[in-house]
């Protein structure tokens, strides 16, 4: 009896371990399955989502966000060879498990999610586009308080590139805190590393306020790398383009338009003043608003000037613009197709 009972015995217990295996791997498969929604919703592509799925529910883990982190970590080793050649399209997996990460800091967030965040910035800071897209978002995960602490520590640092996370990482404190943007400002002018700049100019223009127009404005006009000048003019005609800046600004604007030999800067400069001079439904022709439309303007203040033997004052400058371009509306504007 106790021959027949022992494989019997032995067959249950097989049973029952095959049971057990098989409901962790269904938990684990549906949890998976609502982090697969997630990254669909998010758009991810979707060779990279299942790229995804199958690197955890192969590891078996039970500390995904760990797991994911190791492995972007390690460099997804076993996603390309030993030339580097990718067996996937790299950045959408990579975008993919930035957004995993963010599924579980919403989803299962560690008592500390703060440190753990901050943690993860150092830890993916050798990939640059991860640590780009992580830093971008954190003000949605790390506290206020935390998140100025360690902004205000990287951009004390010699690596340029630390001082750039640092400030976009500040970015939505400084928003806020005067303090804070003052060392902005400083940095604006003070920063050697032109990428450190663009950074700068980078995080702030999006806030749509007057004084950071000028500043965009100011880096337009005087700084000597064009990258930093480039985006001081998308500072600019940001401004412009949302109504920051308006006819009012114009004795501001102007008079740069007459000092400066860069036709870039020039036609920047004509364009915020077409901007703020003309209706919002009407998009300035960028075919016909040339640099030698400018010189027209130029050219019929500049002998004003000399008649009266004086050149034209700020304020009167901005109503000799203003003169002349407003016939010249219709011709140089037109309004935005819809689509159908």
């Amino acid at each position: 009896m106790y021959l027949i009972r022992k494989p019997t015995l032995i067959l249950r217990l097989l049973v029952l371990v095959g049971s057990l295996s098989f409901s962790v791997a269904a938990q684990q498969s549906t949890a998976f399955d609502l982090l697969e929604l997630y990254l669909n919703k998010q758009m991810v592509g979707p060779e990279a989502v299942q790229v995804i799925k199958a690197h955890l529910n192969e590891s078996g883990t039970k500390t995904p966000l760990e797991n994911l982190v190791e492995w972007a970590k390690a460099g997804f080793p076993d996603l390309h060879d030993e030339h580097g050649i990718w067996k996937t399209e790299s950045i959408s997996l990579k975008l993919g498990v930035v957004h995993c990460i963010h599924y579980y800091f919403s989803n299962s967030p560690p008592s500390d999610k703060s440190t753990r965040y901050l943690a993860i910035l150092d830890e993916l800071r050798s990939d640059d586009y991860m640590s780009f897209q992580l830093v971008g978002t954190a003000p949605w995960v790390v506290d206020e308080s935390a998140l100025q602490t360690r902004a205000e520590q990287l951009m004390l640092e010699n690596d340029p590139k630390l001082r750039a996370e640092g400030v976009h990482l500040g970015r939505t404190v400084a928003e806020k805190k005067p303090s804070l943007f003052d060392r902005y400002k400083q940095m604006l002018k003070s920063d050697e590393d032109p990428h450190v700049r663009t950074t700068i100019l980078y995080s702030i223009i999006g806030w749509r306020r007057r004084d950071v127009a000028f500043l965009a404005f100011d880096r337009l006009l005087n700084d000597s790398n064009a990258d930093v000048r480039d985006w001081g003019a998308r500072g600019l005609r940001s401004a412009t383009d949302h109504g920051v800046l308006t006819t009012d600004d114009l004795p501001a604007i102007l008079p740069a338009i007459l000092k400066t030999n860069d036709p870039f800067v020039r036609l920047t400069i004509g364009y915020a003043a077409a901007r703020v001079s003309t209706n919002r439904s009407l998009y300035i022709r960028a075919d016909k608003f040339t640099d030698e439309l400018l010189y027209s303007f130029i050219n019929m203040v500049r002998m004003k000037g000399t008649k009266m033997g004086s050149a034209l004052s700020d304020s009167d400058l901005a109503k000799e613009w203003l003169a002349w371009w407003t016939p010249l509306i219709p011709d140089y504007t037109a309004r935005p197709q819809l689509v159908h």
